[in-house]
């Protein structure tokens, strides 16, 4: 199975789409031993994910048929919510990350006790980590690109051409593109969640596979209720989602 999943993922560069309803497709219709299987899988390969990303594979009842029908399901793209705050190791290695942290920390000048001084620092510090992310790192995976570029059209001059400034130049933008590389690698390696590769390998392709993967089957896309209600909305999931912990 193991050589199965490695052959669909690395080679025909598939994968299993989320599904919903039941987890069994199958069953044998034998009254005296009666046994329910999960025998059909639903496949996507990436070009898929990224046109629908929110579509999914709901299995229904199998009435008259045999194995249960899959059926596809493309939700209209639903509006973007802000998501939470979410701290991402690359930032550490920038050089103003301790400057943003120590301009932005300041609990003393809080009125409150210690508990209401730490999360209120800690919001005005989202802010700032947030803003820092945003100046060198956003799109970061077109900046590696925009960066390589640029130290290529300098070393094709260099060996056209050798001089001095273009060498020291050269030099500068390279430890820049190494640096953005390495935060392209560390993003995508959080993002992941893949814990034994090394940020070294620059693996970055499958990284973002395994990213849009996780999107893809994390998704929630609909909720029911015990007297099988159906909730289809952000807003709906959202209101039924703290009414259950209320």
């Amino acid at each position: 199975m193991d050589d199965m999943n490695t052959v669909l993922q690395e080679e025909a560069e598939i994968f299993e789409a989320q599904a919903k309803g039941s987890p069994f497709t199958w069953w044998n219709n034998q009254e005296d031993n009666p046994i329910s299987k999960k025998i059909d899988h639903s496949l996507i390969n990436q070009a898929w994910a990224n046109s629908f990303p929110d579509s999914f594979a709901e299995y229904l009842e199998p009435d008259q048929s045999d194995p249960a029908p899959c059926l596809f399901r493309t939700p209209s793209v639903r509006s973007r919510i802000r998501k939470p705050f979410k701290f991402y190791h690359h930032i550490i290695d920038n050089p103003e990350f301790l400057v943003t942290v120590g301009n932005a920390w300041h609990p003393e000048s809080i009125v409150g006790i210690a508990q209401f001084k730490l999360m209120r620092s800690m919001k005005c510090l989202k802010k700032d980590l947030r803003g820092l992310n945003k100046r060198h790192y956003s799109g970061i995976s077109e900046r590696v690109k925009q960066q390589g570029a640029k130290v290529e059209v300098l070393q094709r001059a260099l060996l056209t051409s050798p001089d001095r400034a273009t060498d020291v130049e050269e030099h500068r933008e390279r430890d820049t593109l190494n640096k953005l590389f390495t935060a392209e690698q560390k993003f995508y390696r959080q993002r992941s969640r893949v814990r034994w590769a090394d940020v070294g390998d620059r693996n970055t392709t499958f990284y973002h596979k395994t990213v849009n993967q996780r999107v893809t089957q994390n998704h929630i896309h609909y909720l029911r209720d015990e007297d099988n209600n159906f909730f289809g909305t952000t807003s709906a999931i959202k209101e039924h989602s703290a009414a259950y912990f209320q």
